[in-house]
């Protein structure tokens, strides 16, 4: 696949979460109503990425996220567990996050396939798969994100993503616009991979197939990684230069969609390898080339 644009935001929560309505405008182009932060946050995001009436007609969008609309979701559950009360009909439709893909669609003027991906693991690299498989079969080209939502108050909101009560959480939504690797516009990058390896041993072996080109990549390391296995991947691909584009970041689920724009945004080595995993020991890889 070949990167056309990159467009992200990424924020610090402290106390309260900031005001996005200037910032959905500033994006978008347009005044969006009645909507909610996950939204929102998937609309400037998105529109840093696409501008509005740009896209190819069928273009699609592939949004992904780890824990989806978590402010909706949390007010309906409210609603009905707490207040003994039905929840509002819009509140309860948006409680179904693809409903962000929508009005993603209605405002930047997209009219080709969509799809939602929720993991707490590799929630990313799963929406990349989903694109990867529609640009094979005909789409022109892909929009590809992931949002977070940060649902205050902070110190439950921690708990809620399994952080240190003195963790920075932040929220943040990352995009990719793709397109088949044989599209004449101008690449900024490449993805020649997104793959699942269900066990540490066929990583191994992919790994060690990526030697001949280890003095011109850099090694990134996701967020369910143990910083123990960075040593251990290093010895495994002959690759020795790092790429830590975490520590600049607040926690939220979704980091590794931060690290293309990210490093596609620096200059340096030619290609990064991403590497994460999840409890069960299975793991997920991107490969990212520079254009």
């Amino acid at each position: 696949m070949k990167i056309l644009a990159t467009g992200s935001y990424c924020e610090a929560v402290h106390e309260d979460v900031p005001p996005l309505k200037a910032l959905v405008e500033s994006a978008t182009g347009s005044s969006v109503r009645r909507i909610g932060r996950f939204i929102q946050l998937a609309l400037i995001g998105a529109g840093r990425c696409l501008k509005p009436g740009t896209a190819p007609a069928g273009t699609g969008v592939y949004l992904a996220s780890g824990r989806g609309d978590l402010e909706v979701t949390l007010t309906v559950l409210r609603d009905i567990f707490e207040r003994h009360e039905a929840p509002m009909p819009l509140s309860f439709i948006n409680t179904v996050s693809n409903s962000a893909c929508y009005y993603l669609a209605r405002t930047l003027q997209i009219n080709g396939p969509s799809a939602f991906a929720t993991s707490r693991y590799a929630p990313f690299e799963s929406a990349l798969r989903l694109a990867s498989l529609d640009l094979e079969n005909g789409v022109p080209t892909a929009l590809v994100g992931a949002v977070d939502v940060c649902v205050p108050p902070v110190c439950e909101h921690r708990q809620r993503i399994c952080v240190g009560a003195d963790a920075t959480v932040g929220e943040a939504s990352h995009w990719l616009l793709l397109a088949p690797r044989d599209d004449p516009a101008p690449a900024l990058g490449y993805v020649p991979l997104v793959r699942s390896f269900p066990d540490r041993a066929g990583l191994w072996d992919w790994l060690n197939t990526q030697r001949r080109w280890a003095a011109d990549t850099v090694l990134a390391v996701g967020q369910h990684l143990e910083p123990a296995s960075l040593p251990q991947l290093q010895a495994a691909s002959g690759i020795d230069a790092v790429f830590d584009y975490r520590s600049r970041l607040p926690c939220f689920d979704s980091q590794s969609a931060a690290a293309t724009g990210s490093f596609l945004g620096q200059p340096g080595k030619a290609r990064m390898v991403h590497v994460d995993g999840d409890p069960s020991g299975r793991f997920s890889v991107m490969l990212i080339e520079r254009g």
